[in-house]
């Protein structure tokens, strides 16, 4: 039996709808067929086809019609056009829409065999290129998001990636507390754009070495809201979920925190996890205005936090993971 899945027959002509499901069948191939469009598009909503052998002269809607939705809504599927008017105009059209095959009739079975391989040979790679291109793209993506990341550190003045190491400890923590992987990923993707807002930072107040006044303060805090306005708004997940963060790492479990004063559970699970990753890296790397302190001080210091800045559950997973 073929691995390939069902393909659908399309045809108002019950005769050549058996013929094709006969052909098909001595080839191991399953059939599924239909007699106008209609009917095929309610098939379609409910089964995943490999192809689709299509009539472009069908009551009511015609064959084309179908295809080019076919194209929009199924481009997993691949098509072969069947007519019985040889017209290369007609072909041509077909094509266009996204056929990877057109069959004349009558036509032989060895002859509509050798057109649906080629149609899924096609599909096949199609797919594959489309994957490719895909994955690309994503790389790409993702690439230009880390050096983004990485041009906001020399604008900061900040040395040792201190966004790669805050995104490994974010997703270290989003996986100890029991995450899905597909959401501890974006986490770890996200985490490191928590700071793109002191982009928009003056590099004076971001390098002073010692502490900031209360006007610079507000400067400095503003730019949580900066880098929620650069990432908010795409409808994109990941890039959502890094404006969430960006607004929220600087709240507070106890509500003393900033943008917003939110507490607790009010404040986004993920902006309380980079909250505790931010907090920790900054404790354990030389900053402008201090030395940086070993480990062990860093996490009496955020025991001592337990509740107050940091998620109590949240402190449990960073620790839990340190041991």
């Amino acid at each position: 039996m073929s691995s390939i899945g069902p393909i659908l027959c399309v045809d108002d002509d019950a005769q050549v709808r058996t013929f094709i499901a006969r052909v098909l069948d001595s080839a191991g191939h399953e059939c599924v067929a239909a007699a106008d469009a209609t009917e095929a598009r309610a098939l379609l909503a409910e089964t995943a086809f490999s192809a689709i052998l299509c009539d472009i002269n069908l009551p009511g809607e015609s064959g084309l019609e179908l295809l080019r939705d076919l194209r929009a809504d199924h481009p997993e599927v691949a098509a072969v056009m069947v007519t019985g008017r040889d017209e290369p105009a007609l072909a041509d059209t077909a094509r266009d829409l996204g056929a990877l095959g057109y069959l004349t009739k009558p036509f032989e079975p060895n002859a509509l065999l050798i057109d649906l391989a080629n149609a899924l040979h096609r599909r096949d790679s199609e797919v594959k290129r489309r994957s490719e291109r895909d994955d690309a793209v994503r790389e790409a993506y993702l690439e230009t998001l880390r050096r983004l990341s990485r041009a906001v550190e020399f604008h900061d003045g900040a040395t040792g990636a201190h966004v790669e190491r805050v995104a490994a400890h974010a997703a270290s923590i989003a996986r100890r507390l029991g995450l899905e992987p597909d959401r501890v990923d974006l986490v770890r993707v996200a985490a490191p754009l928590h700071d793109i807002g002191k982009i928009g930072v003056p590099t004076v107040l971001l390098r002073k070495p010692g502490p900031l006044n209360d006007v610079e303060r507000i400067v400095m805090q503003h730019h949580t809201d900066l880098g929620r306005d650069l990432l908010a708004g795409s409808g994109n997940d990941l890039l959502e979920l890094a404006a969430t963060i960006a607004w929220t790492h600087h709240e507070r479990w106890d509500g003393s925190g900033y943008p917003r004063g939110l507490a607790g559970a009010a404040i986004p699970l993920e902006g309380r996890i980079v909250a505790l990753a931010d907090a920790f890296d900054a404790m354990t790397n030389d900053r402008p205005y201090r030395a940086a302190r070993s480990v062990a001080r860093a996490i009496s210091l955020i025991e001592e936090e337990r509740g107050a800045a940091f998620d109590p559950d949240i402190v449990d997973a960073f620790t839990g993971g340190l041991v």
